[in-house]
Formats: C-alpha cells, sequence, structure tokens
C-alpha cells in the first residue's frame, strides 16, 4: 500500500509538472524584460570592481531525469532567460521541476588569460544543489547547496584562451533536507507558493589579481567617530589601504536621513570600492523605564510590513532592480521606517537600495520545512547543520549593509529543532554579530522567557515561560508576539523588547489584478479575513482602528510592529498593493499620518 501511494503521487507531480503553464500576470517591469536588459547591473554594490562580465541572458538549458542520466545533454530542450527561475514566466519556460530531475544550463564564455590574474565565476543564488563544469571539467570541488546564498569559483585553472563551454547542472528536491525552501511548496496554497529551482539571481565573472580581497566587514562607532574594516584577503601579506570621504563631523545613518560615506581599499594591484553608513542599533530603557530600541543613541518605534519578496512574473526574482525599488518607495511614502524581509534573502542589490533610500531591515532566515505544533520532530534536528551554515553565510554576505538593524533566525517554529538547538543558534546569531539584535523566535517555540507556549504541545494549554536567571543567558534581544488581526503584546520586561513581529493582514480583493478570480466567492483570503474590508472605505477604516490600538500599545512599551503585509503574494490578498503591483489599495497620506501618530505615541507617552 506504501509504494502503491508512492505512485500515485508522483503520477500526480508528473501532471502537475506537464500541466503546468507561464503565468500569466506580468507587473509593467515585467513587461519590459528582454535578453538583452535582464538584470544588467553591478551585482554586489558594497564591493566594486572595474574588470566584470555580465553573463545574465539566454541560455540553453535541458531537463533529465535523475535516475538514467548518463552525462552532459547532447540535445537541448530550447533557451531560458537566466536569472528567472524555470517556473517563472520570465524565463521564457514556466515549467515546474520535478525532485527526480536535473535541470541543465549551457552558455559559452569568452576568456583572454593574463599573468598574475585569476579568474571568479559568482553566482548570486542557485537553488538548490549546484554542481559547475569547464568543458568537461567539474570546476566545484563539492557540489554546492544552499538556494538562497551567493558563492564564488575559482575558474583560472580550467579555462582556456577563447570560447569555453560553461555548463550548470542543478537538483532542487524543495521539500526533503532543504533548510533554505522558506514558502516554496509543491501543493502552492494559502501562505505557500509556487516553487522556484535554478538560477535565480545574477551570473557573473570577475577578473582579480592572484593578490586580492576576498570580502570584508565593517564596524562603526558614532560614539568615537571611527570606522573600521576586517578584510578576508588571498594570497600574499601586507595590509590592506584604505581611504574614506567620511568627514569629522559625520552624520548618521537612519531612515531620516540615510547618509552613506564612500571609501576605497587597496591591496597590491587590487582596488576595490564600497561604502558604509554610521549607525549604531541597540535595546536600552528610555526615560519610563521601558526596554526600546535606540538607534544612535535615541530611543527608536520600528513600525513596518512583512515583505515577502515575491513577484508574479518572476516567482523570487524581482523583474528588475525598478521594481524592487518601488516597493520600498511605497513603503517609505505610507510612512513605514522599517520592513521585515520574510523568509528570502534578496539580491544585494536590494540591500543596497534600502542602504540608499533610508529604511531599516529584519533579516528572516528562510526556513526548511517542520511543524509548527511539534519542534521536537527528528527532520529539525537532521536540518540544523545546514542551517546553522545558512545563517552564518547570510550574515557574513549582508554584514556591510547598513539598512540591516536585526536577525530573525526562527519564524512560527518552521525548522526550529527544541530549546537546546533555538538557543544555541540565537547565541550564535548573536556572538557572530554584535554588530546587530537578535529577533525572537519570531511568533511561536520562545523558551528564553516571556512568550506563552502550549504546555504538553497542547495549543488551546499555554503558559507563559519564564526569564532566565540574572546572569544566565537570554540571546534574544526581542519577545516576538503574532496575531491576527491584532494587535496586542507581551508584557514589557528587563530583558527583552517586546515586540509585534505579525498582525493586521487585512483582505481586500481588487478585480482584474488577482492571481486566481475566486469561485463561489471563495479562492482568497487574507489572515485578518476580508468580512469589513472588501471596500476601500473598509479596509481604510479598519486598517485606522488597528494603528490607533497600536498606538496605545506603543505608549504601553512596545517596541515596534510589523504588519501583513506589503503586497498581495498568489492567493493572499492582504497586502498593501497588489500582486502585480498596479494598485496601492491605500491613501499613503493617510497612512502616512495614522503611522506618524503611532510613532509619537509610542517616543512620547509614559503610560506604565
Amino acid at each position: 500500500m506504501k509504494n502503491l501511494c508512492h505512485l500515485l503521487a508522483a503520477a500526480l507531480l508528473v501532471f502537475a509538472v506537464e500541466t503546468a503553464k507561464a503565468e500569466p500576470m506580468l507587473t509593467s517591469w515585467g513587461e519590459k524584460v528582454t535578453p538583452g536588459n535582464a538584470w544588467r547591473g553591478y551585482p554586489r554594490p558594497q564591493m566594486v570592481r572595474a574588470n566584470w562580465t555580465n553573463l545574465n541572458g539566454e541560455w540553453d538549458y535541458a531537463v533529465t531525469s535523475v535516475t538514467n542520466t548518463p552525462g552532459r545533454p547532447e540535445k537541448w530542450d530550447g533557451k531560458i532567460l537566466v536569472p528567472f527561475p524555470i517556473e517563472s514566466a520570465l524565463s521564457g519556460v514556466g515549467r515546474l521541476l520535478r525532485p527526480d530531475e536535473f535541470l541543465w544550463y549551457t552558455r559559452t564564455i569568452e576568456y583572454d588569460p593574463k599573468p598574475g590574474e585569476r579568474i571568479l565565476l559568482h553566482f548570486g543564488g542557485v537553488d538548490f544543489r549546484t554542481m559547475v563544469f569547464i568543458g568537461h571539467n567539474e570546476v566545484t570541488d563539492v557540489p554546492h547547496e544552499g538556494g538562497q546564498n551567493p558563492f564564488t569559483l575559482d575558474i583560472t585553472d580550467y579555462v582556456k584562451k577563447g570560447e569555453n563551454q560553461l555548463t550548470v547542472c542543478v537538483w532542487d528536491p524543495t521539500e526533503d533536507f532543504v533548510n533554505s525552501r522558506g514558502k516554496q511548496s509543491f501543493n502552492p496554497s494559502g501562505c505557500f507558493y509556487t516553487r522556484v529551482s535554478g538560477i535565480w539571481q545574477t551570473v557573473w565573472m570577475e577578473t582579480v589579481p592572484e593578490k586580492h580581497i576576498k570580502s570584508y566587514k565593517v564596524f562603526t562607532d558614532i560614539d568615537n567617530g571611527t570606522v573600521r574594516f576586517e578584510f578576508d584577503k588571498v594570497e600574499g601579506a601586507g595590509e590592506v589601504e584604505v581611504s574614506t570621504d567620511m568627514p569629522k563631523d559625520f552624520e548618521c545613518w537612519s531612515p531620516e536621513n540615510p547618509k552613506l560615506y564612500n571609501f576605497t581599499a587597496k591591496y597590491g594591484r587590487d582596488v576595490v570600492k564600497g561604502y558604509f553608513g554610521m549607525r549604531k542599533i541597540e535595546k536600552r530603557k528610555d526615560e519610563h523605564g521601558y526596554l526600546r530600541f535606540f538607534l544612535n543613541n535615541k530611543p527608536y518605534f520600528m513600525i513596518g510590513t512583512l515583505d515577502q519578496g515575491w513577484w508574479p512574473d518572476g516567482l523570487l526574482t524581482p523583474p528588475s532592480e525598478e521594481a524592487m525599488e518601488y516597493d520600498v518607495k511605497v513603503l517609505k511614502d505610507c510612512g513605514f521606517n522599517m520592513l521585515r524581509k520574510h523568509i528570502k534573502v534578496e539580491p544585494q542589490q536590494y540591500y543596497a537600495m534600502c542602504d540608499r533610500l533610508g529604511i531599516l531591515v529584519i533579516q528572516d532566515l528562510p526556513s526548511g520545512t517542520g511543524s509548527s505544533g511539534d519542534p521536537m520532530k527528528s527532520e529539525t534536528v537532521k536540518r540544523y547543520w545546514l542551517q546553522r551554515q545558512e545563517m552564518k553565510e547570510m550574515m557574513d554576505d549582508l554584514q556591510p549593509f547598513t539598512s540591516i538593524v536585526m536577525w530573525d533566525p526562527y519564524n512560527e517554529g518552521w525548522s526550529q529543532p527544541g530549546e537546546f538547538l533555538t538557543h544555541s543558534m540565537l547565541d550564535f546569531t548573536k556572538r557572530h554579530d554584535p554588530t546587530r539584535l537578535v529577533n525572537g523566535p519570531s511568533g511561536c517555540w520562545d523558551w528564553e522567557g516571556g512568550h506563552l507556549l502550549p504546555e504538553g504541545w497542547k495549543w488551546e494549554k499555554r503558559v507563559l515561560t519564564q526569564h532566565k536567571p540574572d546572569g544566565v543567558c537570554e540571546a534574544a534581544d526581542t519577545v516576538d508576539m503574532h496575531l491576527y488581526r491584532g494587535p496586542t503584546m507581551f508584557a514589557v520586561g528587563d530583558r527583552r523588547i517586546s515586540f509585534l513581529g505579525e498582525f493586521g493582514g487585512l483582505g481586500h480583493p481588487v478585480p482584474g489584478h488577482l492571481w486566481k478570480e475566486p469561485k463561489d466567492g471563495k479562492g482568497n483570503w487574507g489572515y485578518g479575513g476580508i468580512k469589513d474590508t472588501k471596500t476601500r472605505e473598509g479596509l481604510e477604516k479598519t486598517y485606522l482602528g488597528l494603528m490607533d490600538k497600536l498606538g496605545r500599545l506603543a505608549e504601553c512599551g512596545l517596541g515596534g510592529s510589523v504588519y501583513t503585509q506589503t503586497t498581495d503574494v498568489e492567493i493572499e490578498i492582504n497586502g498593501l498593493l497588489t500582486y502585480d503591483r498596479k494598485v496601492l489599495k491605500f491613501n499613503p497620506e493617510v497612512l502616512r499620518k495614522a503611522h506618524a501618530e503611532v510613532i509619537r505615541r509610542g517616543l512620547e507617552g509614559s503610560f506604565k
């Protein structure tokens, strides 16, 4: 019977793949995408070099069976537009990839070797396991695993002068042991969406001297007016020479004043350019005794949205940099000062844009599967090594970006492996990056203290966890409530900031801009329901009612809040924007005024 069930599941999956079509909904930016203009900008704005080549554009692709593939395909299925995933409309394919299939890419690259130089091949993101070949030779010593973090290969010893054949082989089980699955699903519904496979961020090459800078971290100290860099170098000894344009009377970076300073680093013949912001984030008690976020030594109320970063035409891949910028500008126009990047890692251009435009970022670790009802399942423990590895890689890759102020390792119990390993992850995060705060766990299974947990795994019977004794580590900086509609909060305490990590979710359908048109009035939904928010007037009235309640909580010590969400996503209709970004459901002036009042009440209120 078990084998029959497996065969039936496989047959249904084949049917889903064969009947899948490219998504019909396009954004205005997606409508303009061509092989010649797809993601042409420099992909690493924090570490810019002059000599680089963009490899985005049309590649040949093929899909073969995992079990009987003899080697590199001899025939190719057609063209795919990199960096859009194969399941997306903008890839030109729109085909679901099965776990029992390999996805292959190939194209030629040109190389003109020069003495004393190395050539690096960069992948911004490939989901999930990646093998890379130059001609017959594999250049990945160990296949790269991880769907959302960038990786780099030195291909100098494999390429020859002139044309070389670059081939990439990807396997993506989507679920199983994968940690960085996020919200991808074989059966999209509710808050789980169409899966993504293969290359989904920019592929590019650059030539560097043998002696070069590999990466760096930046540490700013606004109290002493200093900035310090730590460089990871390749080959040779010697110091890195750094020059900046920061004056003695520098300005601190904030959402209200996103001031950035440029730097140039020289290491031998290697020259890289970047930037930094003078910014300090911490938790501290305000004059009323409430533990709050402090930005640049001043109390700061964070008010933002849950930002999924999904697109109807590119799925996880935004159609363009301009498209990403539009989302953040809308949030700024509506008076938000923060966003929570929800279980996704964006292209690095995104975080540079947040730095430039001025918005705080709470960055989630993309999660894997796992039950929020029972964090002790063995599958979460099996995944823990990869989880820690991806957390470290994400923090290291994004460390230089000023706008990121808090890491969020766990969301609602997904992939959360029990009390000991949860604390170990939070503690590691805190130690590995002392320049930022640590959230949560967000919305579930918080043994650090001050959070409601089910007793005996029963949600109807919940108890409040006790804070640790003085001198015993509580690794997180917040105790994070999720409640729809809400808003509400956990009691303020002396160890961690009371934070509202998710609330709202008011549903509002906009006909003509829905991923799926409803049948018999069903098929689209919002976390907070749609009964009183079907009309625009009802939506605004209900939202302003939530803001009034939120202001009261801010007066009582709430440190910040995250409204769900920036945009509609597939059948979720609780966004400020429709999924195609063509309709803003609110008057931004009304929201800006309401949010300013919440912030004022949070910073001036003294109701204890």
